[in-house]
């Protein structure tokens, strides 16, 4: 009796949420080899580069499916093992989408669907016979102007190609590319890049610490200042602190700061890793990940990455580390 309300319960709470969305249904048809009979494979949304589990299956006689609704027209996402060992992207649209692949070749799977799938599988087929990454990718943006994959591949590219490549590639777009999550992720970029370089005075902003008050760069004053840009998800960020942390506790009393800006969406995470390394200097975030905007202001394409602050506002280096900050340092105090 109690089995028979759960399942009913079920059923209706799944006709609910396919009534919110009945135009947005979807269904992935797959057929795997190599894996017995009971693996689970996992549907994972990737819109903002992790994978954050929405749905899981058992794979039997070869086969699966999964069922949903979208919340938009389209979901950027991805079909894993457990352990991340086989994965691959596919976008997801209202309708039907066929998967085939053998276990460990998932980066070779046939995915049918919708018109992003296509221009996924036509970007990543010129991917594969390209000697340039970065060419191949200006070249299908450059000559998609109405793909969202363009939008989004262009969106990957804003801070290592520069603001005048991206304005010129995003001014090309379609009124709906532009309209779409990842078109405002570029026109953010645009409006508020500096194109800051080694002389250049810095650029102020506000972000909130850890305990939710708001700091500006600009209330830090008459220091020499390291403007370090991390992530508690970075490894190579993580392995430098201890370094970073020595060199801060002998030159913080000469006139010398940090602050530190993480590009986090999970503040429990990003507070562990402060506490974890025992960061002594202000540190904060806008929980907007890749898309911190100071991030954006500054340019920065990956973690760490730092910029020296004199005492006049102006930058006098960028990515110092180890002995070459610690002489840096030396000079100018």
């Amino acid at each position: 009796m109690i089995k028979s309300i759960v399942t009913l319960i079920f059923l209706f709470i799944l006709k609910f949420l396919h009534a919110q969305n009945p135009g947005k249904a979807f269904k992935i048809v797959g057929q795997v080899q190599g894996f017995t009979n009971g693996t689970k494979l996992y549907l994972n949304d990737v819109t903002d580069g992790s994978y954050k589990k929405i749905d899981s299956v058992i794979i039997f006689n070869n086969r699966f499916s999964f069922n949903g609704s979208l919340i938009n027209d389209y979901l950027k996402a991805s079909i894993s093992t457990a352990d991340y060992a086989d994965r691959v992207i596919l976008w997801l649209e209202k309708g039907v989408t066929s998967f085939n692949a053998d276990k460990g070749s998932f980066n070779k799977a046939v995915i049918m669907g919708g018109a992003n799938q296509k221009k996924w599988s036509e970007y990543m087929n010129i991917l594969t016979k390209a000697n340039n990454e970065d060419a191949a990718t200006y070249w299908f943006i450059k000559n998609n102007p109405a793909s969202i994959i363009a939008a989004h591949n262009l969106s990957v590219y804003i801070n290592s190609w520069g603001k005048d490549t991206v304005t010129a590639l995003y001014k090309s777009f379609s009124a709906d590319v532009k309209s779409t999550s990842y078109g405002t992720k570029i026109n953010n970029f645009i409006t508020l890049n500096r194109n800051l370089k080694i002389g250049d005075k810095f650029v102020d902003f506000t972000q909130k610490d850890s305990s939710s008050k708001n700091i500006s760069l600009s209330d830090i004053k008459d220091k020499v200042i390291l403007l370090e840009f991390w992530g508690s998800w970075c490894e190579p960020c993580r392995e430098e602190n201890p370094t970073l942390i020595k060199i801060y506790n002998d030159h913080k009393n000469k006139g010398f700061e940090i602050l530190g800006v993480a590009a986090e969406t999970n503040k429990a995470q990003w507070i562990k890793g402060i506490e974890t390394d025992r960061l002594p200097w202000v540190n904060v975030t806008d929980l907007q990940g890749s898309d911190n905007k100071a991030a954006m202001i500054y340019s920065v394409s990956a973690y760490p990455t730092n910029f020296l602050i004199d005492k006049t506002g102006t930058i006098i280096a960028k990515d110092v580390y180890g002995e070459d900050l610690r002489s840096w340092l030396l000079k100018i105090l």
